[in-house]
């Protein structure tokens, strides 16, 4: 196998408490789910960094092409470590801003690599996803949601209601008290969408399950 095949890091991006809020972790885990990765680490659950290369390494085995791609959401720590900051500056609220873990598996992935791949180091690329992910175009849902959320939002104002968000909920539109997102913290359930053995999302069937799956509160 040639030294140049890469193994890919991606960062995603999660809130400021260190965790993934449910619509990155539906990114995250979508992703992977659709074939764009082949594993995603996540801040609720503290991985094995032994682990992550060994499965990525056998996926890069079996790719033709001789390459695996990890998502890596910040706020996500391995075994034994502390979560990253990117500096000691905090937002208004007390929130440090995260960053950096990216840079410390792929320093890792690449060291523990040989372990894995006959004595031969693999090269890693570490992209930090922010805006590049945002930048594509629009497809038929970015198009027809956000128009549909405005005028919820709007229809919520000429009713006079107030303290009111606008959600899809179990694929339908609808409208919630705002104390449903702000009274509590919004975490991954590990158990039922996470597989710690393989990093990657646990499921089973897509039977009667709605279109974003991790988001629905059928959790």
């Amino acid at each position: 196998m040639s030294e140049k095949s890469t193994v890919l890091g991606f960062v995603g991006s999660p809130n400021p408490d260190g965790r993934t809020n449910r619509l990155v972790n539906a990114a995250l885990e979508g992703a992977t789910m659709a074939g764009a990765a082949n594993r995603c680490v996540i801040p609720e659950y503290n991985f094995d960094i032994e682990q992550l290369p060994k499965l990525l390494t056998a996926d890069r085995y079996r790719n033709p092409s001789k390459y695996s791609v990890v998502l890596i959401s910040e706020g996500a720590m391995f075994e034994g470590g502390e979560m990253i900051f990117e500096s000691e500056a905090r937002d208004a609220y007390g929130h440090a801003k995260l960053g950096g873990i990216g840079d410390v598996v792929s320093v890792k992935l690449k060291e523990l690599s040989p372990k894995y791949n006959q004595g031969k180091a693999i090269n890693v690329i570490n992209q930090k996803l922010g805006y590049l992910v945002r930048g594509g175009d629009p497809d038929a849902i970015d198009s027809i949601v956000p128009m549909a959320y405005g005028n919820l939002a709007l229809d919520l104002i000429l009713k006079k209601l107030h303290g009111r968000l606008v959600v899809l909920k179990n694929g339908r539109y609808d409208n919630v008290p705002i104390e449903v997102v702000t009274s509590s913290t919004k975490v991954v359930n590990v158990k039922q969408h996470y597989n710690t053995e393989r990093l990657r999302p646990h499921y089973k069937s897509f039977e009667m399950k709605p279109l974003f799956i991790m988001t629905s509160e059928l959790d």
